[in-house]
């Protein structure tokens, strides 16, 4: 990560799956989320020049250590250009987010899972 809390630019022909889990931490880490969520990074494959990623969010507590929704956020490392170019989507959403050009908001997440839990309690069992 650079040190005005950027994302540091990378050669494609560097970028492997370790590599490429490790700048998607870079990404969200430079996040301004509350340090009560979690996440989890996976690695969803590759699509000919493209790295696919899943970072699943949550919050456990205590009293409910799993938790009874998540939120993610899908990444993509595209390779095919000299430097890496990293950009991200949300669950259930189509906007395709530029780590270098858009502010994350923490409201994102927790609109994903309040959603989530709505829908829960709407469904029977």
């Amino acid at each position: 990560m650079c040190c005005d809390g950027t994302v540091a630019m990378v050669k494609s022909d560097t970028i492997t799956q370790d590599v490429g889990n490790q700048l998607v931490d870079q990404v969200v880490k430079t996040w301004n989320i509350n340090e009560c969520w979690l996440y989890c990074i996976d690695f969803l494959g590759q699509v000919e020049n493209e790295l696919q990623y899943r970072v699943k969010f949550s919050i456990p507590t205590r009293r409910k250590p799993v938790p009874r929704s998540t939120a993610s956020v899908f990444f993509t490392i595209r390779t095919s250009d000299e430097e890496a170019v990293v950009q991200y989507t949300l669950e259930a959403h189509r906007l395709i987010h530029d780590p270098e050009k858009t502010v994350f908001r923490e409201k994102w997440l927790k609109d994903i899972i309040s959603t989530k839990d709505m829908m829960m309690d709407e469904i029977t069992f």
